[in-house]
């Protein structure tokens, strides 16, 4: 949680600092997330639906947000009072949700849920898997704290 709170205000003080940085330290701090889920969870087909499940149900959450504020300074002033409390929450269900991705899929029009997992797990096997390793464990560092010894 530390580290998480670290980060989110090193990301902050871009933003606030150097504006035209924060879109590439942004995409940094997402890329080190995935790495960190798809680790966690064994680097295969099943991380690769955990942590495409969680990206579509965040979406979903900001795009739920955005379209329940009446303005922008609405919006900003919402978040920024219930972040912690709402969204943080929010995500953690969405974190177990992730978790039970599976269950999402075969559930898609029965029959046919079976067949777009195995088809899922051959086009990952064959065609995914080594592409997003590659852009996944690019000579980035892991963390805040290897950044910090790599300097």
């Amino acid at each position: 949680m530390a580290d998480r709170g670290r980060e989110a205000a090193r990301l902050g003080r871009t933003l606030v600092n150097e504006p035209r940085a924060f879109p590439r330290e942004l995409g940094r701090l997402l890329k080190r997330s995935i790495r960190t889920v798809w680790d966690a969870r064994g680097g295969g087909y099943y991380a690769c639906g955990v942590v495409v499940t969680f990206v579509i149900l965040e979406i979903r959450l900001f795009a739920d947000e955005i379209a329940g504020a009446e303005g922008v300074g609405d919006f900003l002033t919402e978040q920024a009072v219930e972040m912690y409390f709402r969204y943080f929450s929010e995500s953690f269900v969405n974190g177990f949700l992730a978790l039970i991705w599976p269950a999402f899929v075969l559930q898609f029009r029965p029959p046919w849920g079976i067949a777009l997992l195995v088809g899922g797990y051959l086009l990952f096997a064959h065609v995914l898997k080594a592409p997003l390793e590659r852009w996944l464990f690019s000579e980035e560092p892991t963390s805040p704290r290897d950044e910090a010894t790599m300097q």
